[in-house]
């Protein structure tokens, strides 16, 4: 724990299989939600995290999140 991490909207994108304009939003959201803490490097396209929430999820709970997360993924894909 401690010290930064940075990822590159492109490392986001691709491991989240997201297009890159999408990235912002998607970490604007996290940041929103507490997931993360840190900053938006926008000239850069770097995510800068400080903090991430910690969370053990069973395998139902694991299930759900991508049930929400694939729905919200196709409703993100559908505002662009």
């Amino acid at each position: 724990a401690g010290g930064s991490r940075s990822l590159s909207f492109n490392d986001v994108a691709t491991r989240t299989k997201l297009p890159i304009e999408q990235v912002e939003l998607l970490a604007m959201k996290a940041l929103s939600l507490d997931l993360i803490r840190g900053s938006i490097d926008q000239i850069d396209q770097k995510l800068n995290m400080h903090w991430v929430k910690p969370r053990v999820l069973d395998l139902r709970q694991v299930a759900t999140l991508k049930t929400r997360l694939d729905q919200w993924t196709n409703d993100v894909k559908q505002m662009s």
